[in-house]
């Protein structure tokens, strides 16, 4: 089965972590802004100096400061919030996803009955001598329709093909990794500049949790992976 089995729980996790960024950068915002004032609230107007105290000049600078860093942290604190969001929002089915066929199925479906949907209600409205669907209504349905198809088939290949041997090259290995739905590159040390470039440009990144190069697995990635090793001319 294609996929990770953890892929909910890690989908889960991201939104958590960016939950958890946002909250941080706000509190940050929030002791920023309380600095910024609290640096100059007890300075009379017009006051240039208090006896004990920093001249005026430097603690309204120190003040701005402390307000920048309160803006930027409330910056942060947005970025974040809109990324856990979308990601919470997006329904996009993953190639991670065990179960990717079964929606993918379930998704050509609701397409095809869209499909005939609209063809029937164009038949009834040119009858009643009504406007039928915009022109490009059927085209789109029938381009999604494609690609999911093309998906679904992509998957079921991947399903059906056997786990790849293991492949030893001078320096390290190629590994199929189904676990986690990865192509593995694992180098004995550290690649040079080079073949961390071609790698980067084949879709390998690096993933220091598996102390890997990967990507995910498909019927090109065995080939990516000797292209950006230079195995393969």
């Amino acid at each position: 089965m294609t996929g990770r089995a953890d892929y909910e729980e890690r989908r889960q996790a991201r939104i958590d972590r960016l939950n958890g960024a946002a909250e941080k950068a706000t509190a940050e915002s929030e002791v920023q802004c309380r600095r910024s004032h609290d640096l100059v609230k007890d300075i009379p107007f017009g006051q240039p100096n208090i006896i004990g105290r920093p001249a005026l000049p430097r603690l309204r600078e120190r003040s701005a400061r402390a307000m920048d860093k309160a803006v930027e942290a409330d910056s942060k604190a947005d970025y974040y919030a809109g990324r856990a969001e979308a990601a919470e929002r997006n329904h996009a089915i993953s190639s991670d996803d065990p179960e990717a066929i079964p929606k993918l199925k379930a998704k050509l479906a609701t397409l095809e009955g869209q499909c005939k949907q609209v063809k029937a209600s164009n038949k009834a409205a040119r009858a009643a001598g009504k406007e039928p669907a915009p022109w490009y209504t059927l085209p789109y349905l029938g381009k999604e329709i494609r690609r999911i198809k093309d998906r679904i088939a992509q998957l079921e290949r991947l399903d059906s093909q056997p786990v790849a041997e293991d492949i030893h090259f001078d320096g390290g290995i190629i590994h199929e990794n189904t676990e986690i739905n990865r192509l593995q590159i694992i180098f004995d040390s550290i690649p040079d500049p080079e073949i961390r470039s071609n790698l980067k440009r084949w879709g390998f990144k690096w993933a220091r949790s598996e102390g890997a190069w990967q990507r995910l697995r498909g019927s090109n990635a065995l080939h990516a992976a000797k292209r950006a090793l230079g195995l393969e001319g």
